[in-house]
């Protein structure tokens, strides 16, 4: 058995905030890490720290880029256990965006369909959640379409819960791995 942490995000970006405003949920952003101690993650998100409309497939570390603007960056991590199958499946379908990284777009449109409850899926389009998602579909039982899928989604499955409060303060090890 293997371990994969998902990690729900709410930063202070004018972008998360109105996210948070309009969906009233406390997690607007979703990622999803192979390491304990969540300092590589993947998603969907801004290519480019200061532009939010430049988006795609990214990288993201606590120390760098938006998490580093905003170190008050509030989460929740989930811990998901996972047979060698699956997590060997989980990254085959990852190593795709890891090797053709700038082949994939964030989808704005999404972000305004999935407030509507309309499920649209283009190649190679993604938000975080649609993304995480399809790395775990067939893994982890969904109940909804993969571009219907929201971070709180993740709230509602029957995940382990390692941890809630600031990101810096998990990576850098000030809190106990398992705070809840």
């Amino acid at each position: 058995m293997k371990e994969i942490n998902i990690v729900l995000t709410q930063t202070n970006t004018v972008i998360s905030k109105t996210l948070k405003a309009v969906s009233k949920k406390p997690y607007n952003h979703i990622s999803i890490s192979f390491d304990n101690n969540c300092r590589t993650m993947f998603s969907f998100g801004r290519k480019i720290t200061w532009f939010p409309l430049i988006g795609g497939f990214v990288r993201e570390e606590p120390d760098r880029g938006v998490f580093k603007m905003h170190p008050e960056t509030k989460c929740k991590i989930y811990r998901l256990e996972v047979t060698d199958e699956d997590y060997n499946v989980i990254n085959d379908r990852l190593e795709r965006f890891l090797e053709e990284p700038n082949s994939f777009r964030y989808s704005f449109l999404n972000i305004f369909l999935i407030y509507f409850n309309i499920p649209y899926q283009r190649q190679h389009f993604y938000v975080c959640s649609s993304f995480v998602t399809y790395l775990l579909w067939g893994i982890v039982p969904f109940k909804k379409e993969i571009s219907l899928v929201t971070p709180d989604d993740y709230n509602k499955l029957e995940l382990e819960e390692v941890y809630e409060g600031t990101l810096k303060e998990y990576v850098s090890g000030k809190v106990a791995c398992s705070n809840i």
